[in-house]
């Protein structure tokens, strides 16, 4: 049977672009983060939306599982698979679109951030979210988290930034959405003709279908962009700033790469004219000038790291390979939340850690990266039993994941299961996915 799959699978894509070999499987059995090791039976690496709609075909004639990946930066286990096919997306690399008119740009799912962003830089023009990994993350991957990454105030997240998509559905029909869905439009509005069907993808990390083309919204290149650092010591203070200065849609992004006890350092981004960008930074200092546990440290150290920034983010990982915990919670309850995380950190005895903070307009992406060397078991147990209660704290305070892969699967379900929310996510995926081969498992489904 496994030859027979092999070759009716080499059929579709090219036998170069298929294989059941042990050591190529052994490099797509984990991501980015913590979770035991999953076997796929094969990967497969396509080339267009229609050799995946009939890879997918083939994988309902065998009931075989099929897990979407694109580049394996997430750190939740979303792009594992056990016994199934890994379907990566990364040939799937080109932009298809500039649409200056509309302001749009249209993409394969597969591409890099990093290729996108730079061929837009060249034409005057920028995306609204780029995530902190775009050498590695690819928007079918962002989209279907949602992402998040700089730009988190002023475009709130990569699902906001969504135009149209094309994807393939579990049972292998290509669908388009938004004005999109009309064979006579192009993709220039989202919310059209019916239903907001962009909608069901988003978020859905693959169990609802693959991604194959993402339709985002552009801007142009901004006059100047500025960046300040300040340092302060009472967490309290910090999160009202942030509280504030998202509010009055200020800045582009606040980053909080550092909250330790009495020491919380964060920087602010700033786009626009300069005239615009001046007053924005008038206002924000005035804002902190309240405070007085929060000092100025300027611009030089943010502007810095800005420069080469897509080969400085992470540097915490030279800590080691990470559990993350990460979720969103309004202002309030962000303080409350990063001591009850610190003390079920402690009370573990992790050794390394991080937590951090990426505000939005309603509250903050609450990040907790507790670190491990490979092959250091214990270590890794421990973070095992901490991200578990962690996770469990984090929806009981009302926290909201949304990278949620096969890590927050059980917890997903304990806190919602038997709300009409829960049911209705899983009439969908009976509808949708009757043999149950997009994706099993993930977010809980």
């Amino acid at each position: 049977m496994t030859d027979e799959i092999v070759r009716r699978l080499a059929e579709i894509v090219g036998e170069e672009h298929v294989t059941d070999k042990t050591f190529i499987r052994a490099a797509y059995t984990q991501d980015f983060g913590v979770q035991p090791p999953r076997w796929p039976a094969y990967v497969v690496r396509p080339g267009s939306a229609e050799e995946i709609a009939a890879v997918v075909r083939l994988a309902n004639e065998y009931r075989i599982p099929i897990t979407p990946r694109g580049g394996g930066s997430a750190q939740e286990g979303g792009c594992q698979s056990e016994g199934g096919i890994v379907l990566e997306t990364l040939r799937l690399n080109r932009i298809l679109a500039i649409d200056e008119s509309a302001g749009t740009v249209t993409v394969e799912a597969g591409i890099t951030f990093v290729k996108l962003m730079a061929e837009l830089e060249k034409r005057g023009w920028k995306i609204g979210i780029a995530p902190s990994g775009a050498m590695a993350g690819t928007p079918g991957a962002h989209v279907s988290r949602p992402g998040v990454g700089w730009g988190n105030i002023k475009y709130v997240c990569q699902g906001d930034q969504v135009i149209a998509l094309k994807a393939v559905l579990p049972t292998g029909e290509i669908i388009s959405t938004g004005t999109r869905a009309n064979p006579n439009a192009r993709p220039f509005f989202r919310y059209a003709l019916g239903p907001d069907l962009a909608g069901l993808f988003i978020g859905a990390e693959g169990a609802f279908g693959i991604l194959t083309e993402i339709t985002l919204r552009m801007y142009p290149w901004p006059k100047q962009i500025y960046l300040e650092r300040y340092i302060g010591t009472n967490l309290r203070d910090a999160v009202e700033i942030f509280r504030q200065i998202a509010h009055h849609n200020l800045v582009c992004y606040i980053s909080v790469p550092v909250i330790e006890p009495e020491h919380i350092l964060f920087d602010v981004n700033v786009e626009g004219d300069p005239p615009e960008v001046e007053h924005r930074v008038q206002r924000i200092r005035d804002i902190v000038r309240q405070y007085p546990s929060v000092r100025y440290e300027g611009p030089d150290a943010p502007s810095r790291f800005w420069e080469r920034r897509w080969f400085l983010t992470g540097e915490e990982f030279k800590q080691g390979i990470a559990g993350a915990v990460n979720y969103f919670l309004p202002f309030d309850k962000l303080e409350e939340a990063t001591y009850i995380m610190r003390d079920i950190i402690l009370r573990h005895g992790i050794q390394r850690f991080a937590q951090q903070m990426f505000p939005e307009p309603t509250g903050a992406e609450h990040v907790n990266l507790l670190f491990h060397h490979s092959g250091d078991k214990e270590e890794y147990a421990k973070i095992h039993r901490a991200i578990g209660e962690m996770m469990d704290k984090a929806l009981e305070l009302g926290g909201a994941p949304y990278s949620k892969g096969r890590q927050w699967a059980p917890y997903l379900e304990k806190h919602l299961g038997g709300t009409g929310y829960w049911e209705t996510l899983k009439a969908l995926k009976r509808a949708l996915d009757p043999n149950h081969i997009m994706n099993p498992g993930v977010l809980g489904l």
